[in-house]
């Protein structure tokens, strides 16, 4: 056997020390005995960034100087002090976006210190932080979203359990059992439907399996107690090979509000509906009077007159009976909201066209006047289109009238400007005096339009200037 006695055993601590210093090339070492550097390898020196500085022998002190990060700096100054076991992980030197672990081991005297690059550790880490960071804001977004709305959403595996996501705001919807967990999983949600609601769920079922969403509405007791209308919307996220609905995900939102604003709607809608078949029946009640009423004054006047067949005064009374007449069909026909000021003069004109329907030109854009308005204007046009047929260009074959109109716009007005020009007629004379229709024409015309009119007796035919304020979108 061979003698052995004479060999020196090292200490177990020196050996222990030596098998340290030759490690896996995975982790570095570096120890430090009464303030110099007494050992380190190769993989801590770059786990360091201090490739190419003399380390070994070094006091400690120059090696922390040179060191990039102030945390490193810290850490180590921190273990030496103490000399007791510590552990941290911080970004490595010199390098972007890496980041190295240390642990310290009292040697008493002196500290070794254990270097590992925990690079692509650190990154899982903390991406993992980031998505747990993210799907916490997710969620809280979700429980603001789910309190804005009233609403809360649930996922449901298909032929299996149903899972609220926000039990929470699913509590603030409807009455649920108190000892319901955020994990619970409820095997049949249909049990805690009512029966109309388990209806609609069927049916809900049925468009979901074959469009791959489906809403439906169902009435349920609230969380105060009340009942309350539900919509549920929801879609298909997950078929298994064959297409059958695997994971179902869905929204509940409290619609009652919206049911019963619905309902006041309908209910005004169906007032105002009725009022207004009143109102028309008013109307028309209304017309058929005023209509009789018209009809008994123009027999009055003939009674009174003594002779069905009307001359003179009795007959220019009953042709501006008929004016009105016309002009108070077209408004009525319109409800009462005005006439068209093209339609007033038409209508006014045609008993006088018959023999002269080419002699008479209107020129103007479509304008809206107002109730009196058209009544005035129609009255205005009878008295002008009589003294032509009488007196004027209508009297002869060669006259003709033109009656022109425009809009000047200002602010916060608009004018209306109309011109009935007469020529080829016979030489026009002034009256010495204004009869009846001149004075109605000036004075009630004017004053229902707020304006002016103006008769110029020209010798080659009478000009009627009308100028006046329309209603606002005429």
């Amino acid at each position: 056997m061979p003698d052995t006695s004479a060999r020196p055993v090292d200490p177990l601590d020196q050996r222990i020390g030596r098998a340290l210093l030759r490690g896996r090339n995975d982790e570095g070492v570096l120890a430090v005995e009464d303030g110099q550097v007494v050992a380190c390898t190769d993989h801590a020196r770059e786990l360091l960034g201090c490739e190419g500085r003399a380390v070994l022998g070094a006091t400690v002190v120059e090696l922390i100087d040179q060191l990039d990060g102030e945390l490193l700096q810290l850490h180590l100054r921190r273990a030496l002090v103490d000399e007791t076991a510590v552990e941290f992980v911080v970004e490595r030197p010199r390098r972007p976006d890496g980041w190295i672990e240390i642990r310290s081991l009292p040697l008493s005297p002196g500290v070794a210190f254990l270097l590992r690059d925990v690079t692509d550790r650190e990154r899982s880490e903390r991406a993992i932080r980031r998505k747990e960071q993210r799907l916490l804001a997710a969620n809280r977004s979700l429980r603001l979203a789910h309190t804005a709305a009233h609403a809360a959403s649930w996922e449901w595996r298909w032929g299996r359990s149903l899972r609220w996501l926000d039990l929470a705001a699913a509590r603030e919807l409807a009455s649920l059992p108190p000892a319901w967990t955020d994990d619970e999983e409820i095997d049949d949600w249909r049990r805690v439907m009512p029966k109309a609601g388990r209806r609609a769920f069927d049916r809900a079922i049925k468009t979901l399996e074959a469009a791959g969403s489906a809403s439906f509405e169902l009435e349920v007791v609230g969380a105060d107690g009340a009942q309350h209308w539900m919509r549920i919307d929801c879609a298909v996220t997950e078929r298994d090979e064959g297409g059958t609905p695997t994971r179902i995900s869905g929204v509940t939102v409290d619609i009652t509000e919206t049911k019963r604003a619905d309902e006041r709607l309908r209910a005004e809608v169906t007032h105002r509906k009725r009022s207004e078949e009143r109102q028309q029946l008013l109307v028309h009640e209304l017309n058929h009077r005023v209509k009789n009423m018209l009809a008994t004054v123009q027999s009055v006047a003939r009674q009174s007159l003594g002779s069905p067949e009307l001359r003179g005064p009795a007959r220019d009374f009953e042709e501006r009976l008929m004016a009105l007449a016309w002009a108070y069909e077209i408004i009525t026909r319109e409800r009462w909201s005005g006439a068209s000021l093209r339609e007033v003069i038409q209508r006014t004109m045609a008993p006088h066209m018959d023999r002269a329907s080419n002699r008479l030109a209107l020129d103007g854009p479509e304008l809206w006047l107002s109730p009196n308005g058209a009544l005035s204007l129609a009255l205005a046009m009878h008295e002008l289109a009589t003294n032509a047929v009488k007196y004027g260009a209508l009297s002869e074959e060669t006259g003709h009238v033109g009656v022109r109109w425009r809009v000047r716009d200002r602010p916060g007005t608009r004018r209306l400007e109309l011109e009935w020009r007469e020529s080829g007629g016979p030489p026009v004379v002034p009256p010495i005096r204004r009869g009846f229709g001149s004075r109605l024409i000036e004075r009630s015309l004017s004053r229902e339009l707020h304006g002016e009119v103006k008769l110029d007796f020209e010798p080659s035919g009478l000009v009627c200037r009308v100028v006046g304020l329309l209603p606002q979108g005429a």
